[in-house]
């Protein structure tokens, strides 16, 4: 069992940080990926895209919410085509990405995913019960705040029901598969790459969170500060359990937990704002998913001493 302080320290090298090789510290490699990790993420998003526009039309149901289409849909089923829309588009983008560091660094797929011999689907698991928690903590601190609790559509009973049950099925799809886009390009490509070079750990979790929350372009002081503590803790779970499972899982139920319980999220929208005196929100959701990553970190050493 290797001590969080030793992992941050430097003393001691997380194993997901460990796959990389020589060839991720290549200048020449590295410069190549910066032009072709762009052009095949957007290249793959547009193909992407325009097939699925396309299989639209054919099918005689428009799917271009982003592009104003549909517009007379209820908001809770927009909402569902928008939010599967943008996983979709994400998920490609992240495919081709890891397409080129593929081809570039000459390394598996699952390099950038895990270091266990195939993706665990049961840490994905404990990674969405994590973030089941954590919602569920907030949702109870949240009755007692001055504001009161969120939106909540998910239990609007001025919503149809059937509408509620799609909107529900499509945010879990969703959310599942733009978690997995996003996990696999920050705690994936871009954290090996940035631990390639340093094993300041402190400083690569604080470099992971920043660009994750610059990412976004949503550029108010508190959900940029929001962002990158949440992505400073989802990098901290994968090296912790050596993959993105876990992150993912907690990640898409972070996602989940405000579009059921927060607002309905819309193309459009406004930007997210977040003021700092709410922040402490954020830190009692970090707080709980880092607990269960170490709690998770303990039991699996504690049973493979076992066996």
């Amino acid at each position: 069992m290797i001590p969080a302080l030793d992992v941050l320290a430097g003393r001691a090298t997380p194993p997901f940080l460990a796959l990389t090789t020589a060839r991720d510290r290549d200048w020449r490699r590295l410069a190549l990926m910066m032009v072709a990790g762009p052009v095949a993420t957007i290249a793959a998003a547009i193909a992407v895209i325009l097939v699925m526009f396309g299989l639209g039309m054919v099918l005689g149901v428009p799917l271009n919410v982003i592009g104003g289409e549909l517009a007379d849909l209820p908001r809770l089923l927009k909402s569902s085509v928008y939010i599967f829309e943008v996983g979709i588009g994400l998920a490609a983008a992240a495919a081709g990405l890891l397409l080129a560091a593929r081809l570039i660094f000459r390394r598996p797929f699952r390099s950038w995913l895990t270091v266990a011999p195939r993706f665990r689907w049961r840490m994905l698991a404990w990674g969405a019960a994590a973030g089941v928690l954590a919602i569920m903590v907030l949702n109870l601190i949240s009755v007692f705040a001055p504001q009161g609790p969120g939106e909540a559509p998910i239990l609007d009973a001025g919503e149809p029901l059937t509408q509620r049950l799609i909107y529900l099925a499509a945010c879990s799809l969703g959310f599942l598969i733009a978690a997995w886009a996003e996990e696999v390009v920050f705690r994936g490509y871009l954290l090996q790459q940035v631990g390639a070079f340093t094993r300041r750990i402190w400083l690569v979790l604080l470099i992971n969170g920043v660009i994750f929350a610059l990412f976004h372009l949503e550029f108010d002081p508190g959900a940029l500060a929001a962002r990158a503590l949440l992505g400073a803790v989802f990098a901290w779970a994968t090296l912790r359990l050596g993959g993105l499972e876990f992150g993912i899982g907690a990640h898409a139920a972070q996602n989940l937990g405000v579009a059921l319980f927060g607002e309905v999220l819309l193309p459009g929208g406004p930007e997210a704002t977040l003021e700092f005196s709410d922040l402490g929100y954020e830190l009692i959701l970090a707080m709980v998913i880092l607990a269960c990553v170490e709690g998770l970190y303990r039991r699996r050493t504690l049973a493979e001493r076992a066996t």
